[in-house]
């Protein structure tokens, strides 16, 4: 396997380049030069950057001179340096080839230290989630392949006998507005604490950058399981730390803000926490399907019973991907908190202004509620608000055809749409590597001001029926 192939390789078929050499989101991850790039999710090619430190863990391994196993033991050490501090309490970090598959070890968990009750998941923000986190969650497959199985029938269940059950609380209202759900889940808690094990599932990070209220957990009962939702990982150690206190579980990826390829996801957990799991007394039955789904090498190695059951699976796309995301995050922090609090502030102003001048953009409700890296707007043409279809097609013909309205960029990519009842937004986002650009370009922020422009250039083009 060459490092090309390794780079979208051990994951489901999202990560896979088609015929016409691009992925499912239109591009290239392996080709970062003449890119501007401003998508919040699935949208980076790896930079050159950090490419030749990637080369060099892949050279290792393909060499024979480094395991997995060992390039994933350090990689949990430089994670926990970039995520804690002296006051925080230790935690264990799990691996899965992306977020939407992070969403199956709680239910994993429930599985080994409650065997005996359903499952009752609550979930936010279900709207503004990862593709297939919904599935997943479920207890069912979300794609079309495993890093460990080339064929599953999406939609069916990993382990017939994993009962699930969900109560989904919306993100927004009809007009737009943020949501708060604090009474509502509390309700469903004390409805259903005595029949079921309760996973809370909050996100602080969506894709339009909503951040649900950390008092859910504080103020909460203690006998359920919170999972918060940081795949974005657009949130400071000062956040994970607190969150850890509070012995909640922490999903976060490396390919959103920190722009590694599609896809890498690691699930962090606290000490206290994990104590039950580590001694539970593993069955077959209790890891059925979920060994479809993960590596042995996924499992921190002081989880030796669980281990023991998953297939031993060295998925050097996953440790490459990750690789990637460790070394950009080594790189932003010599920027310092300040300069690049100043570089999301200064351009959160910018785009703001240049759609707010347009008559073809309004921006979404709330944008003071959600982080400010991500601007989340709304498209307008002959004064009538455009739907998810004629967004969607807006977004493809900026990643295919950018070039037909400007000739700055070989390729230009954004968000993409999100729908929330019956309407539809697009989104800009700023990531670490783009941070680092606007930083060393002395804060020029006239890339953002072509995307509106050739996104106005589009709109005027593109016929709509």
């Amino acid at each position: 396997m060459t490092f090309d192939e390794a780079i979208t390789s051990g994951g489901d078929e999202r990560i896979e380049l088609k015929a016409n050499g691009l992925n499912k989101y239109y591009l290239n991850p392996l080709v970062s030069n003449g890119h501007l790039n401003r998508g919040s999710c699935t949208c980076s090619p790896i930079s050159d950057d950090v490419k030749p430190r990637v080369k060099g863990v892949y050279n290792r391994i393909t060499s024979g001179e480094a395991t997995v196993e060992d390039i994933r033991i350090k990689q949990r050490f430089r994670m926990k340096a970039l995520l804690q501090d002296s006051y925080t309490q230790d935690f264990n970090i799990f691996f899965a080839p992306s977020g939407s598959d992070l969403c199956y070890f709680p239910l994993l968990f429930s599985k080994i230290t409650d065997p005996s009750r359903p499952i009752m998941s609550l979930i936010t923000c279900p709207e503004e989630l990862g593709t297939g986190t919904l599935l997943a969650n479920a207890g069912k497959y979300f794609s079309e392949k495993t890093q460990v199985l080339e064929t599953v029938e999406k939609g069916s269940a990993l382990n017939n006998n994993l009962e699930v059950s969900q109560i989904l609380f919306a993100a927004r209202d009809i007009d737009g507005n943020i949501l708060d759900h604090k009474s509502e889940i509390y309700n469903a808690i004390e409805q259903y604490k005595d029949s079921h094990h309760i996973i809370v599932n909050l996100v602080i990070g969506s894709k339009s950058g909503i951040e649900d209220n950390v008092s859910i957990i504080k103020d909460g009962p203690t006998n359920v399981t919170y999972v918060v939702d940081l795949c974005q990982m657009r949130a400071t150690p000062k956040l994970f730390n607190e969150l850890l206190e509070l012995n909640c579980l922490l999903m976060i990826t490396g390919s959103k803000f920190y722009q590694s390829p599609p896809f890498c996801g690691a699930l962090l957990i606290p000490e206290k926490v994990s104590s039950s799991i580590k001694k539970a007394e593993i069955t077959r039955e209790m890891v059925a399907g979920f060994d479809t789904v993960f590596s042995k090498y996924d499992i921190p190695p002081v989880y030796k019973n669980i281990r023991a059951q998953f297939p031993e699976i060295e998925n050097i796309g996953l440790t490459l991907r990750w690789e990637a995301a460790l070394c950009e995050s080594e790189l932003i922090i010599a920027y310092g908190e300040r300069d690049v609090t100043y570089a999301i502030s200064a351009w959160n102003k910018k785009i703001t202004e240049a759609l707010g001048v347009s008559d073809k953009f309004i921006l979404m409700f709330d944008q003071d509620k959600t982080n400010r890296s991500i601007v989340s707007f709304m498209v307008k043409k002959d004064g009538k608000i455009l739907n998810s279809a004629q967004l969607k097609a807006i977004y493809d013909e900026l990643l295919l055809n950018s070039t037909k309205y400007q000739s700055r960029f070989e390729s230009i990519s954004i968000g993409q749409p999100v729908n929330y009842e019956n309407h539809s937004f697009l989104r800009f986002a700023l990531g670490s590597r783009n941070i680092r650009n606007l930083i060393e370009s002395g804060y020029d922020y006239s890339s953002d001001e072509l995307i509106v422009e050739v996104l106005e250039k589009i709109i005027d083009a593109l016929v709509f029926h």
